[in-house]
């Protein structure tokens, strides 16, 4: 029984890592550019919260980020990250649960990439930084609203 709850974790683990490598459609356009701080600390569950701007039609607009993540958490960190947006064809498009399976660690400072999509198929490419100490395998969701 042991063995099968390993077996589990190694084959998340390794759809996580393939997900993340996974190429952009070029077909995609981007449409927009965006920046975000996210704070997250949890222990088993984990919460997320913070703030960006999403630049789209040359307006800039705020956000509101927040979430809720289960799995293998402990820690805390924070996060900036930026980058690009595709698929988003309307403004509201961009809130909603942005789902994603992940796996980080942080000690200190370490780059990051996120890929993320919600059900409108908006799809947020994000690079940055990630500092603090945390390591997790972890499911969940980060909600995006406008403010």
């Amino acid at each position: 029984m042991r063995g099968f709850g390993f077996a589990k974790v190694l084959l998340l683990a390794s759809g996580v890592l393939a997900t993340g490598m996974l190429p952009v459609n070029t077909a995609e356009a981007q449409t927009a550019r965006i920046s975000m701080k996210i704070a997250k600390a949890g222990f088993v569950v984990g919460v997320s919260t913070g703030s960006g701007t999403l630049h789209y039609q040359g307006q800039a607009y705020r956000l509101s980020i927040g979430g809720m993540r289960a799995g293998l958490i402990v820690g805390a960190s924070n996060a900036r990250m930026r980058g690009e947006v595709y698929n988003l064809h309307k403004l509201r498009h961009i809130e909603g649960t942005y789902a994603s399976v992940q796996a980080s660690a942080a000690a200190g400072t370490g780059g990051q990439n996120w890929v993320l999509e919600n059900v409108h198929g908006v799809r947020l490419v994000l690079r940055g930084i990630q500092t603090g100490l945390e390591a997790s395998l972890d499911a969940g969701g980060m909600k995006i609203t406008l403010e």
